[in-house]
């Protein structure tokens, strides 16, 4: 895979955000307006990568239900406020992105124009759109060209702009792996219609169709956007013990705890034995609060041990 990517700025996001970015820069703007949810990947990624770049960033940011009227400092929240962006929180009932964000970003856009005469840029929700598709295209084009795509019968990625990308480069290059998009919020219809509105955006709308392209996977959300249950966050940190890969709460957390569990449960819904996972998040996710309370409810498996004597013998009661 393409250096310079880390668990700190999630591979989807970077990709995308190399491509809107780059746009932006060509446009000569010196602001970027984003939004998302309070624990947002693309938020965090967008807020870093745009201060090292030089820009302003103001971003529309919804908490949730366990944190609503204030704004944490752990995860990625902690990260956003150490760059310095500037975030407007919104209602909590703020889930439409034409509806909800979009006129606001717009008005902040206008005021900021107006009133400090800057350029902004907006960045839709999630980086998803025609120029950050080609974040995800590249993606799968490279594992093309590395023979990885060769040794897999399925290929299993968080739905959405991601999935949409694997989808148009699977298509195009003529790989025979059967695509999952694990739909861990929103439902099936709505990622088929962004991505046949992505098809057409890059023309590729009278030839093939979303629901030709992936199986759209529901019941990975759990309990809702960013919440997690005892037992993906248990999976979570069994993956992480036997493997020392760390997977996101929020997205690759849910979607990998229900692929498992999908293999166990419908293995013919698989086109074969050999899956490919694309682990796309980060692990700030990991770092919001929630994994603290889990461990500290976890107190049978806790590996914390009691040596501060000055005895040099192995307390054998540990």
């Amino acid at each position: 895979m393409k250096k310079g990517y880390s668990t700190l700025h999630p591979d989807n996001k970077a990709r995308k955000l190399e491509f809107l970015l780059a746009e932006a820069l060509d446009k000569g703007n010196d602001t970027l307006i984003g939004c998302g949810q309070i624990n947002s990947n693309l938020c965090r990624a967008l807020a870093c990568a745009g201060r090292e770049l030089g820009f302003n960033c103001h971003l529309l940011m919804r908490p949730n239900a366990e944190n609503t009227g204030e704004f944490p400092s752990e995860g990625n929240a902690a990260m956003i406020q150490l760059v310095g962006a500037n975030v407007h929180l919104v209602p909590p009932t703020a889930t439409s992105y034409e509806r909800d964000y979009l006129p606001k970003m717009k008005a902040l856009s206008s005021h900021l124009r107006s009133h400090s005469k800057m350029s902004p840029y907006l960045v839709p929700v999630a980086g998803t759109s025609p120029v950050g598709l080609f974040g995800p295209i590249e993606c799968f084009e490279e594992m093309r060209q590395q023979g990885v795509l060769e040794e897999f019968s399925d290929l299993v990625v968080t739905s959405g702009g991601t999935s949409a990308g694997f989808c148009i480069g699977n298509y195009l290059t003529g790989q025979k792996m059967k695509l999952h998009g694990m739909v861990a919020f929103k439902d099936t219809a709505f990622f088929h219609r962004q991505t046949n509105d992505l098809l057409h955006s890059v023309g590729l709308q009278d030839s093939v169709h979303s629901e030709d392209l992936i199986t759209m996977v529901e019941g990975v959300a759990g309990r809702g956007y960013g919440l997690s249950t005892d037992e993906e966050l248990e999976f979570i940190q069994d993956v992480a013990t036997h493997t020392g890969i760390f997977l996101d709460p929020i997205y690759t957390g849910k979607v990998a705890f229900h692929m498992i569990r999908r293999l166990r449960t419908s293995p013919e819904s698989f086109r074969g034995n050999k899956i490919l996972f694309y682990n796309s998040g980060s692990v700030l996710g990991l770092l919001d609060g929630r994994t603290r309370d889990f461990l500290k409810s976890k107190k049978t498996n806790n590996k914390i041990h009691d040596w501060t004597c000055d005895d040099l013998r192995f307390p054998v009661s540990n």
